[in-house]
């Protein structure tokens, strides 16, 4: 009988424990993402601040109008490739493979 009340009384110490200690992740958890959400929110600011002295908001505008692509260069290209007279430098590509390669590796 004393077993049996023993018994119990453990049990339902190690389920309150585990619902303790998950309250307690979740809760540390919130703080920490509250944390982060105001430093990225003040991080923004500054960038903005810092974009701004040194690029004035006409030429913000600007670029997001016009993608900063040479489109005559564009098509020059797309019609060599259609056409077969793209140069191509096997060297280049294969030298390029193998660098990517060993980046890998390490």
């Amino acid at each position: 009988m004393v077993d049996q009340i023993k018994s119990k009384i453990t049990t339902n110490f190690k389920q309150n424990s585990l619902e303790t200690s998950k309250e307690t992740a979740k809760q540390v958890a919130a703080s920490v993402n509250r944390v982060k959400s105001s430093e990225n929110n003040q991080n923004a600011k500054n960038v903005n601040q810092n974009v701004s002295k040194f690029i004035s908001k006409d030429s913000i505008k600007q670029m997001t109008k016009e993608p900063p692509i040479d489109k005559a260069n564009v098509s020059r290209i797309k019609m060599a490739i259609a056409n077969g007279t793209y140069p191509v430098d096997l060297e280049k590509i294969s030298d390029a493979l193998l660098d990517a390669y060993k980046e890998m590796k390490d």
